[in-house]
């Protein structure tokens, strides 16, 4: 069995548990990140290199590439630079170096016409794996639920300071970071190949969702349902980490019937 992975963005939430995924079915995790000596703090026993070293990275001969690699605002990178530039250079050197397999986590609901350049971007890079000549899998989480999700630190923070907690109006069908890191090995061993949509079996609203997170924590406050227009204001004048981008990836983010079963 081919055993060397890559995994890019592997000190972010789902590319983490992807890396010890792997591990436990036998794989050799090589990773790449932003911060590679807080990732050489957590997973010691693994190769670890900058997003600066890359083509030595793709030198230890990976099979296979998964990259984790996405920014939900941006925050010293850009979109572009981020999701399409970034996912370039590794494609260019997969071909390179002869990988077999391309996994590209990506987001549900990315499109060519989406207005955010969050989705925007995510869909270019997909272009980018799709015509790149690798095999390859494409997964379209919604929004991933489990250990070290941001959801849970950010609404944790928030309760301290706030009586009640607003929600946007729309839908959402949560699925959970155990069902994404299943596709990606699915992926990996080429048992899932071309574009797939990953989500739960329910779909509830925000709100609904902030409630149960709240509960989940333990922490007792009243959730209120905003229609996205008066978010308006707020987004323009950037008021409680909202700004125009985010305001625009306020959609309905549900699978439908193109769900992929695990």
């Amino acid at each position: 069995m081919e055993k060397r992975v890559l995994i890019a963005g592997a000190s972010g939430f789902i590319g983490s548990h992807v890396v010890k995924a792997l591990s436990e079915r036998g794989y050799e995790p090589v990773l790449i990140s932003r911060n590679p000596e807080k990732l050489k703090e957590k997973f010691p026993e693994f190769p670890v290199f900058s997003v600066s070293e890359i083509e030595r990275t793709f030198s230890l001969k990976p099979f296979a590439v998964v990259n984790a690699v996405g920014i939900l605002k941006e925050e010293g990178s850009t979109y572009e630079e981020v999701h399409v530039r970034f996912t370039e250079r590794l494609v260019e050197l997969s071909k390179k170096y002869g990988v077999k397999k391309f996994v590209q986590i990506s987001a549900l609901g990315t499109s060519p016409e989406e207005k955010s350049r969050y989705f925007k971007t995510k869909w270019k890079a997909e272009e980018i794996v799709r015509k790149s000549g690798i095999p390859y899998a494409i997964l379209r989480p919604s929004i991933v639920l489990g250990e070290g999700q941001k959801l849970y630190e950010d609404l944790r923070k928030l309760s301290r300071f706030l009586p009640v907690l607003g929600a946007p109006k729309m839908k959402v069908q949560p699925v959970r970071v155990e069902k994404v890191v299943d596709a990606v090995l699915k992926a990996v061993e080429c048992q899932i190949t071309g574009t797939v949509e990953l989500c739960g079996d329910e779909v509830v609203t925000i709100a609904e969702l902030f409630r149960r997170v709240l509960k989940e924590m333990g922490i007792r406050r009243p959730v209120v349902e905003v229609p996205k227009f008066l978010l308006f204001p707020l987004a323009v004048l950037k008021i409680g980490g909202l700004d125009m981008e985010q305001y625009r990836m306020i959609k309905d983010n549900t699978c439908g019937g193109k769900n992929w079963k695990s």
